[in-house]
């Protein structure tokens, strides 16, 4: 190759490697930000799903009596015909295997539950979960357009109505959501996770440990109207959290994946632009000594005219 290829090839490398630089740094940034509200949000879930088992443990009623037909059907079980699955996905690319890891997850898991594809239903987020499930032929009940890249409960709340409505409905017997997790660390991984219905309201489950040795909700609050009353309203908002958390999880797995692959897209340029750099020090040393020879030999040849 000559020199001067060379040296275009490695200016070329070296603005590619300033982009997925700047791509990893701005990724990086919504990570840290996503992280911040994940955290931050799952303190929340985590807290409303305390209080909602105090208040249950504390009810000593199992399932509670609840006036509300639509807030039964969310903790009573049925006879599963029909199994729904929130399916979160991305459109954007630049993010690695994210999406093939996700089908892949998923492909396993329907195998391993022994779902038929007359078992699924499907709520695709993102026109490549929608794509998925057609390639597969699955039965797809609604599809969402991706939210953006911090997305807001107002954002998500109409298809989060959705949802919940789908199951009160009869449409699907049981609800669950499929995502990636943004793990502690350096790293995502695939998980399903049941939400409909909330079967630890209508059993006997032992309790809690951490709830054992404190006393009952009663004790420390005044609760106005009723227990059933509160629960009622909490359940729903229980549900609409869950989902979101599994939204807001997905998006820090998604801007992680991004600065995963551009990190290595940056390193790939520079180990690049290193090879190169050693392949045109190399062609100009020939080139160099080359010309050297070519000046000593012409050098000769000029000494052995004169000699004659």
């Amino acid at each position: 190759m000559a020199l001067n290829e060379i040296k275009k090839h490695i200016l070329t490398t070296q603005k590619t490697a300033k982009i997925t630089n700047a791509m990893q740094m701005v990724s990086h940034n919504k990570v840290n930000h996503m992280l911040d509200m994940a955290q931050t949000y799952q303190v929340y879930i985590d807290h409303l799903r305390r209080t909602i088992m105090q208040l249950h443990y504390t009810l000593k009623v199992t399932p509670p009596n609840f006036t509300q037909a639509d807030i039964q059907q969310l903790i009573r079980a049925r006879n599963v015909n029909k199994v729904g699955i929130f399916l979160i996905s991305i459109d954007k690319g630049l993010a690695g295997p994210y999406n093939a890891n996700l089908f892949n997850g998923l492909d396993e898991w329907i195998k391993e539950q022994g779902y038929t594809h007359n078992d699924l239903c499907f709520y695709t987020l993102g026109k490549s979960g929608k794509k998925y499930c057609k390639e597969r032929d699955y039965e797809i009940a609604r599809s969402y357009y991706p939210l953006s890249d911090e997305p807001s409960y107002e954002e998500a709340h109409y298809f989060i109505r959705q949802l919940r409505q789908a199951f009160i409905s009869g449409e699907i017997d049981e609800l669950y959501l499929a995502f990636h997790h943004y793990g502690s660390g350096s790293a995502y991984h695939f998980g399903v996770e049941k939400l409909l219905p909330i079967l630890s309201l209508n059993s006997n489950l032992p309790l809690d440990d951490g709830l054992k040795n404190e006393d009952p909700i009663t004790k420390v609050y005044l609760i106005e109207p009723s227990i059933e009353a509160v629960l009622e309203g909490l359940i729903p908002q229980y549900i609409e959290s869950n989902i979101y958390g599994a939204l807001i999880q997905a998006k820090t797995a998604e801007h992680f994946a991004r600065m995963t692959a551009m990190k290595i897209a940056t390193d790939n340029a520079n180990e690049m632009i290193a090879n190169l750099q050693l392949q045109y020090n190399q062609e100009r040393q020939v080139k160099v000594t080359n010309e050297i020879i070519e000046i000593v030999a012409g050098a000769q040849a000029q000494q052995k005219e004169r000699r004659k």
